[in-house]
């Protein structure tokens, strides 16, 4: 067998069809979104909110790809490949201008663009771009204003930020109409197709540098807010707050300023806990997560597969948490010791990595905690049979660390019992299943 994968294999967003592969059944959540669009006439800022590692972009992929198939005028922004740029007011009028292509409308809408962007500079990016320019074309074929700046930046004969201060005092009653004509202009092609609304995703924005983050959903209210125009922010949230008070202090209710550009937020549904567990399309994920590391869909690593999908609801494994399992178990294949248990380990490891380091150091208020965990959630649930059988066997492995392994039931010694053949004592399977999934350095 060639050496194991390490990283995490990437894989096409978009298949042939929009969703197809749809294991989670969002594509009824983008129908139903779809369905919503259509009255938002008026123009709205969407955001759908989920955790990292959560499938946001593979969402906003799909869902942006079913909304071309419907005729829309679609534009998708990956924000954190782009937040280098100086405003973002650019980069959205640029996507704008790519997507209106050779219409008519385009030179007037480019020229008004620009006259915004410029005004948007901040003084110390006018300098330089003018001072470069003087330099290095040899030319004073710059504006008057901006070479008036540039000389009494060179000469130190006067307040450069008083003068760029007075310049904009006297240019604000033309400023706003320019953003009038621009926002008309916009409206012009938004309307292009009143029946079928302008959509605009933007994703990672979360990622973003906060100032960028915050001045571009600035940006979107107060020059994109037009109508038959929707954005929808692909985000987390809770980072997108963070940001926010990045921004503006602490003491920011960022909740209540995000609100102000935001007209709904839409959490993105992941598979809960429920009666059944969702157990079958969990495991068909991770099934085919699996593939890709190319392990057999049958017996070769069921056991793992098994565990893992049992796990996911009962840890609260992201996607992304899923596929950091299997890269781990990819790792340590081929080994001997209980798939279900290292299935254990290997979700602990991955969703509460400091918990599990408690853990390995044999820390019995840790294994308390990761017992009540699982007992709290077990008490909730009707499972399967190897479920029940599964969840409770784990909860008795912590009870074995926390009060002896005399007062273990056959439950988990049934998991445990073929390791002694490895020379493994009962109390160090945890230590002895992380090294199967841990590089191990020997210190000089």
């Amino acid at each position: 067998m060639s050496d194991p994968i390490l990283a995490l294999p990437r894989l096409p967003i978009v298949g042939e069809q929009p969703f197809q592969g749809d294991l989670l059944n969002r594509k009824q959540l983008a129908v139903h979104l779809t369905t919503y669009l259509y009255r938002l006439q008026a123009g709205a800022v969407l955001a759908i909110d989920a955790s990292w590692g959560e499938g946001k972009t593979w969402f906003g992929r799909n869902w942006a790809e079913h909304l071309k198939n419907e005729a829309h005028s679609v534009i998708y922004i990956d924000a954190f490949e782009q937040d280098y740029i100086e405003d973002p007011f650019m980069l959205l009028s640029a996507e704008i201008l790519e997507v209106i292509g050779e219409n008519d409308l385009a030179p007037k809408l480019t020229e008004t663009a620009a006259n915004i962007a410029k005004a948007l500079l901040p003084l110390g990016t006018k300098i330089l771009v003018n001072a470069i320019g003087h330099w290095a074309l040899g030319t004073s074929n710059l504006s008057d204003k901006a070479n008036d700046i540039l000389e009494s930046a060179v000469d130190d004969s006067a307040d450069t930020s008083s003068v760029w201060i007075k310049d904009r005092l006297t240019k604000h009653a033309g400023d706003k109409v320019l953003m009038q004509e621009f926002k008309a202009q916009l409206t012009q092609f938004a309307n292009s197709d009143p029946d079928r609304p302008v959509v605009i995703f933007i994703d990672e924005l979360d990622r973003c540098k906060p100032t960028f983050a915050v001045e571009l959903i600035e940006r979107i209210k107060h020059f994109f807010d037009v109508p038959n125009i929707v954005f929808v922010l692909l985000l987390n949230r809770n980072q997108l707050e963070k940001a926010v008070k990045g921004v503006y202090g602490a003491e920011t209710d960022a909740a209540l300023y995000l609100s102000k550009f935001v007209n709904f937020f839409f959490k993105l549904p992941k598979e809960q806990v429920g009666e059944t567990l969702r157990y079958e399309r969990t495991k068909r994920f991770v099934q085919n997560v699996a593939k890709n590391y190319k392990f057999d869909a049958g017996s070769q690593i069921e056991s793992f597969v098994q565990g893992i999908s049992l796990l996911a609801p009962v840890l609260n494994l992201s996607l992304r948490d899923i596929e950091r399992c299997i890269a781990l178990y990819a790792f340590a294949y081929p080994h001997n010791i209980s798939d279900h248990l290292l299935a254990y380990v290997t979700a602990l490891k991955v969703s509460d990595s400091a918990l599990f380091v408690r853990i390995l150091a044999n820390d019995p208020t840790a294994h308390r905690i990761a017992k009540e965990r699982i007992d709290s959630i077990n008490a909730r649930l009707i499972h399967n049979p190897t479920g029940d059988y599964y969840l409770n066997a784990l909860s008795e492995w912590h009870k074995g660390h926390i009060e002896g392994f005399d007062k273990v039931t056959d439950k988990f010694k049934n998991y445990a019992g073929h390791l002694g053949q490895y020379d493994i004592g009962i109390d160090q399977i945890f230590e002895a299943l992380n090294k199967e999934i841990d590089l191990q350095m020997e210190m000089s």
